[in-house]
């Protein structure tokens, strides 16, 4: 399979992205200097421009994390305009709650940020700067084991199965 597959840790300070494919993968972090609008934009800019360049088949975002500490009016803003520009650039995407990303990438639900950190460099040999970019790297791995579970632990494949459950409601 060599579809490319985005992940995106969204938030105001630090928006994590990683892309994996067959080829090497890549990864970084997208800051903004800016408030309020014009830091939407900026971001929105960024994502844009990695999906023009690297035209992911499928997008992993990580779904709202309801006691984080940034305002969550600004984070549905940022979401809300992050899934637009994904429909307006015809790339599919599903959402991932946090809990679920991370007992995909460690087995647990609620795992320390440090323990992601570890799991993404033992699993895939990616060794993050932080813990947007392992988040990110982990749901774009999400995405792959959802498009084909061959090649994932036993754990990473329940996981998708599991969200794949209540995605169709069953």
């Amino acid at each position: 399979m060599n579809k490319r597959i985005l992940g995106l840790d969204l938030s105001l300070t630090a928006t994590g992205w990683a892309l994996v494919w067959d080829g090497s993968p890549k990864w970084g972090v997208i800051k903004s200097k800016h408030r309020s609008a014009k830091r939407l934009s900026e971001i929105r800019n960024e994502v844009r421009v990695i999906i023009y360049q690297e035209q992911p088949s499928l997008a992993v975002i990580e779904g709202y994390s309801y006691g984080s500490h940034q305002g969550m009016a600004g984070l549905a803003e940022l979401g809300g305009v992050v899934r637009l520009l994904l429909l307006d650039m015809g790339v599919p995407f599903i959402v991932v709650a946090p809990t679920t990303n991370k007992k995909f990438a460690t087995g647990k639900g609620n795992a320390e940020k440090d323990l992601m950190l570890k799991r993404v460099f033992q699993h895939w040999g990616a060794d993050m700067n932080n813990n947007n970019e392992a988040d990110a790297f982990a749901l774009a791995q999400f995405g792959r084991c959802y498009l084909n579970p061959e090649g994932f632990c036993d754990y990473q494949v329940a996981s998708v199965e599991t969200y794949k459950r209540k995605e169709l409601g069953k």
